[in-house]
């Protein structure tokens, strides 16, 4: 008899540790959210003489699972050092750093440093987003998605003209493991 009230004093010991291991390790397992859309400023725009140039961008992601977050809304910056025109939108294949601050629906934050890499051919105004987060919620994990972008309508690129916003939409889910 004694030895039975034992197993199950150790068993009532044991229950609850795994329970808070697979909670903790669930909580570092990332967040995969279904939707992304946002702006993007371009400066000083893109025209046909080349500069360089700052992409400043705000999203919104939603429909989020996992990690304890459902939304969040993104402040993203890239900096185009090479002197840029608005041809490079056409070219695809070129690769920008980016550093990103998600705020949660939770108010806690991340901060991503990555890259976007633009399409080439059929993809040429979509980019392959990637790179980690460095700090706050979910550091350490890996982000990935891919967005496609469209220039705002009216504007136009000639020598006196430039194009210097965006709207973003994400194809793939926003995802980070």
């Amino acid at each position: 008899m004694k030895s039975v009230v034992r197993i199950m004093m150790a068993l009532a010991l044991v229950v609850p540790m795994t329970i808070a291991t697979t909670t903790s390790a669930g909580a570092a397992a990332g967040t995969s959210c279904k939707t992304q859309t946002g702006t993007a400023t371009i400066t000083p725009g893109l025209s046909l003489v080349k500069h360089p140039q700052t992409i400043t961008a705000n999203t919104k992601i939603g429909g989020c699972t996992g990690g304890g977050v459902t939304s969040g809304v993104g402040k993203a910056t890239l900096k185009l050092t090479a002197p840029t025109d608005c041809t490079g939108l056409a070219k695809g294949g070129t690769k920008q750093t980016l550093t990103e601050v998600i705020t949660w629906n939770t108010k806690a934050t991340s901060t991503f440093t990555g890259s976007t890499l633009s399409g080439t051919g059929a993809k040429v105004l979509q980019a392959t987003v990637s790179g980690t987060i460095t700090a706050g919620l979910f550091k350490g994990e890996k982000v990935s998605s891919v967005i496609a972008y469209a220039v705002n309508k009216g504007q136009t690129c000639t020598k006196t003209s430039a194009i210097k916003g965006l709207t973003l939409k994400g194809l793939k889910p926003f995802v980070i493991k």
